[in-house]
C-alpha cells in the first residue's frame, strides 16, 4: 500500500514539472490591431526572441534561434540572416517609438515558436543565438574573396568604366547628411560614356529581384528633405530610414552567389520588372535619374547619376578593406571586364 501511494506521489510531481516546465518555456502576447490586421509588439522582451529596437535608425533586430531578421521603416525588403527578401507593406511598421511584425509573418517564419490563436499568440522559448546575430553583423571579406564574388558581375551601363574618383569611392564623407558614400556612381565626367535619363541600366548578374518602387513617392518640398538632413546633423549620422529615402527610385537584386545590389537614384524602373522575377547581366533594370538628391527636389537637371550598392551576404563588400584595394577591384572588375 505503502508503495502505490509512493509511487503516485513520484508520478504526480513529475507530471507537475513536466507541467511547469512547459508552461515556463510557452508565453501568450496579445495583438496589436491595424486595419483589422493582427500584429505583435516586438519591443516587449520575450524568452522566444531577442530583439533591439533602435528609434533613430528606425530599425528592428530579431533574433528568433538561429535565424537573424532586419527590418527599416518603409522599407519593403527584410534581410534574414545573409539573405534578403521581398517584404509585404502591411507586415512591419513603427507607431510611438514600438516596432510591430504582423502575428502570421511571424508564424510562417517561424512555425515552431509562433502559435497563432484566435485572440493572442503563444510564443516558445527559442534560446536565441547571440552568435548568429554577432555572425551577420560584422562579417568582412578579403581582397581576394571580393574579387571572387564580383567575378561573375559587368557593369551597370554599356561600355561605361569604374569610377574611382576619391570623392566616388565607398566610404568617402558624405558632410551634408553627416555620412558616409556606401557605393559606386557613374557620372558622366567620370564613367566614360554619357549619363542622362536616357541612360539604360542593366542587371549585372543573374539574380532575383527583391524590391521595385514602381510606386515611388519622392520628397514633397525642399524644406522637406531639409528637415530629414537637420535631423541627421542632430544625430550626427544618416539614420537607416532617412538613408533610403535618399536614395530615391530603387531597385534591389539578390544574386545567385550571395551578393546584392541596391540600384538607386533611378528616374524610372522598367514597367515589367517585378519583384521576384529572375534576371542577368542583360535584364534592364531601369533608367538614370537623379531622384532623392537635391536635383529633384528643386526639379532641375542636376546630380543625375546612377548610384549602386554592392554587398556581399549583407555586409557591403569594401568593409575592411584598404581604399587601393577597393580601387583595384572596381577597376578590375568593372571596366567592362578588360
Amino acid at each position: 500500500m505503502k508503495k502505490r501511494v509512493w509511487l503516485t506521489v513520484v508520478v504526480l510531481m513529475a507530471c507537475t514539472a513536466f507541467l511547469f516546465m512547459k508552461l515556463s518555456t510557452e508565453e501568450k502576447a496579445g495583438y496589436v490591431y491595424r486595419e483589422g490586421k493582427a500584429y505583435l509588439d516586438m519591443t516587449i522582451q520575450s524568452a522566444a526572441y531577442d530583439s533591439t529596437y533602435s528609434p533613430v535608425d528606425r530599425q528592428l533586430q530579431l533574433v528568433v534561434a538561429d535565424n537573424v531578421y532586419m527590418f527599416i521603416e518603409n522599407v519593403p525588403v527584410v534581410q534574414i540572416n545573409n539573405e534578403l527578401f521581398p517584404l509585404a507593406e502591411q507586415d512591419f511598421f513603427i507607431q510611438n517609438n514600438r516596432a510591430f511584425i504582423s502575428a502570421s509573418f511571424l508564424e510562417k517564419q517561424e512555425p515552431s515558436y509562433v502559435k497563432l490563436k484566435a485572440a493572442y499568440a503563444i510564443l516558445k522559448s527559442s534560446q536565441s543565438s547571440e552568435k548568429a546575430a554577432q555572425a551577420v553583423s560584422t562579417k568582412q571579406f578579403t581582397r581576394e574573396e571580393v574579387m571572387q564574388y564580383m567575378s561573375g558581375l559587368t557593369p551597370p551601363l554599356e561600355n561605361a568604366k569604374a569610377d574611382t574618383f576619391p570623392s566616388h569611392l565607398p566610404g568617402a564623407d558624405r558632410t551634408y547628411r553627416h555620412g558616409f558614400h556606401e557605393g559606386l556612381d557613374w557620372y558622366t565626367y567620370s564613367a566614360g560614356v554619357v549619363v542622362n535619363k536616357e541612360t539604360e541600366v542593366y542587371g549585372m548578374g543573374k539574380g532575383k529581384v527583391v524590391r521595385v518602387d514602381h510606386n515611388y513617392k519622392p520628397y514633397e518640398s525642399v524644406e522637406q528633405r531639409n528637415k530629414d538632413l537637420a535631423y541627421c546633423k542632430e544625430v550626427q549620422k544618416t539614420p537607416a530610414y532617412i538613408l533610403d529615402k535618399l536614395r530615391g527610385r530603387q531597385v534591389w537584386i539578390q544574386y545567385d552567389n550571395g551578393m546584392q545590389a541596391r540600384f538607386a537614384h533611378l528616374d524610372q524602373v522598367d514597367e515589367e520588372l517585378n519583384v521576384g522575377d529572375t534576371i542577368t547581366k542583360d535584364t534592364l533594370i531601369g533608367y538614370v535619374g537623379n531622384s532623392g538628391t537635391s536635383g529633384e527636389v528643386q526639379k532641375d537637371n542636376t546630380e543625375l547619376h546612377l548610384h549602386v550598392d554592392l554587398l556581399i551576404n549583407g555586409t557591403l563588400f569594401w568593409k575592411g578593406l584598404s581604399q587601393e584595394d577597393v580601387k583595384d577591384v572596381l577597376i578590375s572588375q568593372l571596366n567592362n571586364n578588360e
